[in-house]
């Protein structure tokens, strides 16, 4: 019965991920390899910000941190914990330059790239 529970959760969270990357035009943010399914970072872009939403479903730490192009660390969050990680950044003063927003859970590292022009 718990089984069938976390199936049902973990269907409608992805239901609801693809419903809200498609109305962005957008794929949603997860791979099925192996019968497993493995989620990745969602990142959206709006204007001068990108927010991020990630699935957490280990609930282990995730490490978030923004580099710019002399791979100097901006900023550094861990977040404890949490089932949903979901932060925004808004590059509305930044300086122009490549930005790389890093997201690592505890299987895996992901990587999303921002240009300030």
């Amino acid at each position: 019965m718990k089984n069938l529970k976390k199936i049902t959760a973990m269907a409608m969270i992805l239901i609801s991920a693809g419903t809200y990357a498609h109305s962005f035009n957008v794929k949603p943010s997860f791979d099925i390899n192996d019968g497993d399914i493995k989620e990745s970072p969602f990142f959206r872009k709006a204007g001068d910000k990108l927010f991020l939403n990630f699935f957490n479903r280990e609930m282990g730490d995730v490490q978030i941190k923004v580099i710019d192009s002399e791979n100097r660390i901006l900023y550094s969050e861990t977040i404890k914990s949490s089932l949903i990680v979901e932060k925004a950044f808004n590059f509305g003063k930044a300086e122009k330059d490549s930005y790389k927003i890093v997201v690592r859970d505890a299987n895996d590292t992901f990587a999303e790239y921002y240009v300030v022009k």
